[in-house]
């Protein structure tokens, strides 16, 4: 909102303009943590998802303004943050070629394991344009660290490499031929809920069913593949994704496929059907 003002006013009128915006609480913070003992300018930050809320639509608007001028916005969530979840973070409603996604993981806790390179190939589609079907919604409460023992939430302000990213995102990044508006889908208020665990296998599906993934990604879908079998999480809530995606592959892909039983289903379909016979074309009986 401050970059917003200083282009309205006429203090800032033709320089290049780079925001970092490191673990933001765009869309609020964790509503389980909202509690009548945060009053005051803590309280409001859970207005943020709220999108009817009035700080929600002033941070629209501030947004969409600072992005027509040429501004690049590089939003980085901490893959294990306790107070602020990664779609926060990373404000993914938003869609707009100047705006950046990464994740930081921090190599002393996490290993190079299947969540953290699903979460970066997400975040890799989105930043090409391509849409991530909901998967870093569906993961940002599994992905919440420890309120009490965890310390993703501060722990990427320490690391040079967030900021270098940040700069090189402003510094080195090509203009748009043409000017584009920032478009924000539409969104419900956050609500408490525990999510659907029939949803997360079916965005997986979605997300790897793209043509640009099939055609150009396919190396790392296998290496996804192959990183999941591997996988052992050990907190409760990873655990349950990964029951779900194993479990929920085996109901869809029944329908889609009676080949495909297994997580592997999702990432090979598409050979799959090529060489389904009801995918080949064949004369009509008569």
């Amino acid at each position: 909102m401050l970059i917003e003002k200083l282009i309205d006013l006429g203090i800032v009128t033709g320089s290049r303009i780079g925001v970092c915006a490191m673990a933001g609480v765009s869309l609020g913070p964790f509503t389980d943590y909202k509690s009548s003992i945060f009053m005051g300018s803590a309280a409001e930050l859970w207005e943020f998802g709220n999108p009817q809320s009035n700080n929600s639509q002033r941070f629209e608007a501030a947004l969409k303004r600072v992005l027509d001028y040429g501004t690049r916005i590089t939003f980085i969530g901490s893959i294990d943050d306790q107070v602020v979840p990664m779609e926060s973070a990373i404000y993914s409603p938003a869609n707009h070629p100047y705006i950046y996604r990464a994740a930081f993981i921090d190599g002393r806790i996490h290993a190079p394991d299947f969540i953290a390179h699903l979460v970066g190939f997400a975040l890799k589609l989105r930043n090409l344009g391509i849409s991530d079907h909901g998967l870093i919604r569906e993961l940002s409460i599994p992905l919440a660290g420890s309120l009490y023992s965890g310390e993703g939430h501060s722990r990427l302000y320490y690391d040079s490499a967030v900021y270098d990213l940040a700069i090189l995102h402003a510094l080195e990044t090509t203009s748009t031929p043409h000017p584009t508006p920032c478009s924000i889908q539409h969104r419900a208020a956050v609500a408490g809920t525990q999510p659907n665990p029939y949803v997360l296998p079916w965005i997986m599906r979605g997300l790897l069913e793209e043509d640009f993934v099939k055609t150009e990604l396919s190396h790392e879908t296998d290496e996804l593949l192959r990183q999941f079998d591997a996988w052992k999480p050990v907190n409760k809530a990873l655990k349950g994704c990964k029951i779900q995606i194993r479990s929920g592959s085996l109901k869809a892909m029944t329908i889609m496929s009676p080949f495909s039983s297994f997580f592997s289903s999702y990432l090979h379909l598409h050979t799959q059907c090529q060489n389904h016979p009801l995918d080949q074309d064949t004369p009509a009986q008569s």
